[in-house]
C-alpha cells in the first residue's frame, strides 16, 4: 500500500474546494510544488501550471481542483479496501484522486526514480460548473501539444475516445396573464410550451444525440392564466453538424408555436464545449501509443464513449491532443462516492508510465 499517496489524498480532500472556492486548495498545492523545487505559475483565472524538465516529447497532465456539493468538512477513511467519506458528504475523489496521483508522480520524478519526459501539470478551477478554468487557460503557455485529463468514473486504463459537443439554452415564452375566469383575455404560455414539446423531439434522438429540457418555471398563483414560462435545456451530440441542425429546428418550432398564439419569446444559447473524437486519423499515433503504455503495465485499455464532458473537450478545442483517462472513482457526485485503493495506486502507476521517456 502506498501510504504517502493515500495520505496526500486524505489531506487534500479535507480542504474545502467547492466550485468557485478553490483558493485554499490552490495555496496548498502551490506549497507542495514549491517544496520539490519545480517551477510553476498561476494564471489570471487561478489555474496552476507547473513544469518539470525532462527529455523527449513534452506531455501534460491535468486535473481540476473544485468539487461539487455536499463537499465541505470531508473526511476520507479506509473501509474494506476503499477510500470513502466518513460523513454525509461526497468523497471528493472527483477529481482529487487524480490530483493526489499526479502529486505522487511528481514526487517520484523529482526523487530521480525515472527518466521522464518534459511534463507540465495543469490544475484547473471551476470544471464542475462549466470547465471555466480550462476555457480561461491561455494555451500558448503550454509547451506540450498532447496530454491527459484523469476525470472519468471508470476503471483505470479506460480511454475516453470521444465526448460530445454540448450547448445549453434558456427559453422564455412571453404570453399574457389573465384571470382564470377570463382565459380568452390571456395567452397561455403553457399551451405554447406543450406545442413545442409535441413538435420537437426530446430524449435520445439516436446513438449520437440527446436533447433534454430539465428545468421549467412559471406562475405564481393558482387562479391566473400562465403568461410566462422559463425553461432550461441542452443538446449533446458527438456530431457537430447534427447539433446545429437540431438548434435550427428548435428555433423554428419555438417561433412557429409562439406566433400561432400571437406571443413572443426569448431564446439564448451557450456553447459549453465542442466534441472531441480521437478516432480521427490525425490522432491515431497518440491513441496507439497510449494504448500500448496502458497495456505495458498489465492494465486493460478499454475504449469508452460516455456522454459526460470534461476539461479534455476544452483542451481539444484549443488544438491540443487530450485524452480523458479513467480515474477509478465510483458513484461520483453522490455521498456514496468511493475509490478502491488499488485503483488509486494503478492510476499513479499509469501516470509514471506515461511520463517515462523511452527514447
Amino acid at each position: 500500500m502506498n501510504k504517502r499517496l493515500i495520505q496526500t489524498f486524505q489531506d487534500i480532500v479535507r480542504i474545502d474546494s467547492v466550485s468557485g472556492e478553490e483558493d485554499e486548495i490552490s495555496q496548498y498545492l502551490q506549497k507542495l510544488i514549491s517544496k520539490v523545487g519545480i517551477s510553476y505559475r498561476v494564471d489570471d483565472y487561478g489555474n496552476i501550471i507547473a513544469s518539470i524538465e525532462g527529455t523527449g516529447v513534452p506531455l501534460f497532465f491535468s486535473a481540476h481542483m473544485d468539487t461539487v456539493e455536499p463537499g465541505r468538512n470531508i473526511m476520507a477513511v479506509i473501509k474494506d479496501g476503499y477510500l470513502v467519506s466518513k460523513g454525509e458528504t461526497i468523497l471528493g475523489a472527483d477529481n482529487k484522486a487524480a490530483i493526489a496521483a499526479i502529486i505522487e508522480t511528481v514526487y517520484v520524478i523529482t526523487e530521480g526514480s525515472i527518466q521522464n519526459r518534459p511534463l507540465e501539470i495543469i490544475f484547473t478551477r471551476s470544471e464542475e460548473t462549466g470547465n471555466y478554468g480550462a476555457l480561461a487557460l491561455d494555451e500558448s503557455l503550454i509547451m506540450a501539444k498532447e496530454g491527459y485529463c484523469f476525470d472519468s468514473s471508470q476503471a483505470v486504463g479506460t480511454m475516453v475516445m470521444s465526448s460530445p459537443a454540448y450547448e445549453r439554452f434558456e427559453l422564455e415564452i412571453l404570453g399574457k396573464d389573465a384571470h382564470a375566469s377570463r382565459p380568452e383575455e390571456g395567452i397561455n404560455a403553457l399551451t405554447i410550451l406543450s406545442r413545442i414539446i409535441q413538435d420537437f423531439p426530446m430524449g435520445r434522438i439516436n446513438e449520437q444525440t440527446v436533447i433534454n429540457i430539465g428545468l421549467i418555471t412559471g406562475g405564481s398563483v393558482r387562479n391566473t392564466v400562465l403568461g410566462r414560462i422559463q425553461c432550461s435545456g441542452e443538446i449533446r451530440s458527438f456530431n457537430e453538424e447534427a447539433l446545429n441542425k437540431h438548434k435550427i429546428n428548435f428555433e423554428n418550432v419555438v417561433s412557429k408555436a409562439t406566433k400561432a398564439l400571437t406571443a413572443d419569446y426569448k431564446l439564448s444559447w451557450v456553447r459549453e464545449n465542442g466534441a472531441y473524437v480521437l478516432t480521427k486519423s490525425e490522432a491515431k499515433d497518440f491513441v496507439e501509443r497510449t494504448r500500448l503504455l496502458i497495456t505495458s503495465i498489465g492494465l486493460e485499455a478499454h475504449e469508452s464513449n460516455p456522454w459526460g464532458v470534461s476539461d479534455a473537450n476544452i483542451f481539444n478545442d484549443k488544438g491540443l491532443f487530450c485524452m480523458n483517462l479513467a480515474d477509478g472513482t465510483e458513484f461520483s457526485h453522490t455521498v456514496e462516492e468511493r475509490i478502491k485503493i488499488t485503483e488509486l495506486e494503478e492510476m499513479h502507476r499509469l501516470m509514471v508510465r506515461l511520463a517515462t521517456n523511452e527514447s
